[in-house]
Parts: C-alpha cells; structure tokens; sequence
C-alpha cells in the first residue's frame, strides 16, 4: 500500500462513500478509513434505511386500514412486530452487503482502522487487525463520521428507563 493519496474520507458510511466514488472517478487517488465494527455507515445500519422500512410498513397499516373508503374489506387485520423487524433486518443486510461490495471493490483503498489527524496532510492510522499503527498523506481530506448515541448526564435518566434511536429501531412492541 502506497501512504500517499489525494484525497482522502474518514468514514465510509453513505456521504463517505459518495465523496470516494466521486474523487476516485475523477482520477484522484483516494483512500477510505473507517473504523465501524461493521461496514456500511450510520444511515444503512441505525438510520435512514431501517427508519424508512418501519415507516413503509407503518404507512401500509394506515393505508390498509382504510380499505373500505375505497369498496375494499381487509378482515382481521394485525401488526406482527417480529415479521416488521425481520423484513428491515433482511433489507438492511442487503443494502449493507452492497455498500461493502462497493467500498472493497478497488476504485479506492479501504483501510479498516481509526484516523486522527497529524497535520493538516498526515493521518495516523490504528489498524483494526492490531497491526502496527502508521501514517498517510493526503493532500485533502473530508470526515464524514456519522454520529453515535450520546446519553445525556441527566439524574435519574437511568432509574427511569429510556429508550435511543438504536433501541426503537429493534422494538417489536410499541412502547406505552
């Protein structure tokens, strides 16, 4: 592996992965690095995809509901959670499939490991196979790290019970 890119993305979720194809495409050579356990960013995994297969579905309940508006009759009609959950489980490994095939398939390097800068051209790179830590160049950089859950530090949050944006996308049960 040559340590000297063009252009290099810190994250290799949705916005990481377009910035790469696009400097790869216009010949620059580019490297990846993100340090996910799992591959594909914050919006295939814990954001706008499993969120927009909940909603589909939820929109299809609502629809269905009001089938007799229309001279339709949908008897018995029920919510099976698991089967919600299991659908956008399956979608979202499918879409996180592809995004990896795309990240490994050799328009740009895919390093796996944590990027912090050394100057404003030199990231010092901790693999994730625990091979020895090592530094790059790159003459531009873009960071596109996505987010992560924060707890607030508020007392007696946790005596109380609460729910994050990871929980709620994995609940089969609406909550009260």
């Amino acid at each position: 592996m040559s340590n000297q890119f063009d252009f290099a993305v810190i994250g290799g979720g949705s916005a990481g992965y377009a910035a790469a194809r696009t400097a790869a495409d216009l010949g620059l050579k580019t490297a990846v690095i993100d340090s996910a356990d799992a591959l594909g960013g914050l919006c295939i995994l814990r954001g706008c995809m499993p969120s927009k297969t909940l909603i589909e579905s939820a929109n299809r309940f609502r629809s269905i509901r009001r089938a007799t508006e229309f001279g339709l009759r949908a008897e018995k009609l029920s919510v099976h959670g698991s089967e919600i959950i299991a659908r956008k489980k399956r979608l979202i490994t499918e879409f996180a499939d592809y995004r990896r095939e795309q990240l490994k398939s050799g328009k740009f390097e895919l390093i796996r490991g944590s990027a912090s800068y050394v100057d404003a051209t030199t990231l010092r790179i901790e693999p994730h196979d625990g091979s020895g830590v090592y530094e790059i160049e790159a003459k531009t950089s873009l960071i596109a790290t996505g987010s992560q859950i924060s707890i607030p530090a508020i007392q007696g949050l946790n005596s109380v019970g609460f729910l994050t944006s990871d929980d709620i996308l994995d609940l089969e049960e609406i909550p009260e």
